[in-house]
């Protein structure tokens, strides 16, 4: 994917994270009314948040975009970075019981649809939070932090990360597409 820089790639990122958080809440919906848990379904939405929202996407942020703030001068403690990287650790945290919850779900629990139900809104409550903060306030912010180089050079430190991760970003931007349409938002 070619984009002006490396701040606007996250950003493009955070569209495909929503369409999958998104359409946790029509899951959560059917739940609600008593339908059947599609674990698989579930497992995918697992992978995806596990690959592409934190393997490839928070890894960006937290092992390139942040340090590199700190250099500037953005304090590594506090607000922003170290509430950002919190949340992260939450979204793991979240994504770890959604995993646990569908296991639960596939083995029968009594008690699995509300654990599953219980993690989609933490996510759903998390994400949209987390990515407003992140493209309206500190992404701005980053932008005027690093010269026209200096972001070109990040761009090179991401494709080395892509590259070292193995992501496969057109089976997830597939996936969110999928997954956009049963939230009736439109593939991007």
């Amino acid at each position: 994917m070619s984009v002006e820089n490396p701040i606007h790639l996250l950003v493009h990122e955070h569209k495909y994270i929503l369409k999958v958080v998104h359409a946790l809440s029509v899951i959560d919906d059917d739940l609600g009314r008593g339908r059947p848990v599609d674990v698989e379904l579930i497992r995918k939405v697992v992978l995806f948040m596990r690959d592409f929202a934190d393997k490839c996407h928070h890894a960006k942020e937290e092992a390139i975009l942040f340090p590199a703030m700190e250099k500037k001068g953005v304090p590594k403690t506090g607000c922003p970075l170290q509430g950002l990287v919190a949340e992260h650790v939450k979204g793991r945290q979240l994504v770890t019981a959604l995993a646990a919850a569908a296991d639960a779900c596939a083995q029968g629990s009594p008690d699995a649809v509300e654990a599953l139900r219980g993690s989609i809104s933490g996510i759903r409550q998390l994400y949209p939070n987390h990515i407003w903060k992140e493209d309206e306030m500190v992404f701005p912010m980053a932008e005027r932090l690093f010269s026209r180089e200096e972001l070109e050079n990040m761009q090179l430190l991401f494709d080395k990360a892509e590259v070292e991760l193995g992501q496969d970003h057109d089976r997830y931007v597939r996936f969110a597409d999928e997954m956009a349409l049963l939230h009736n938002d439109e593939p991007a």
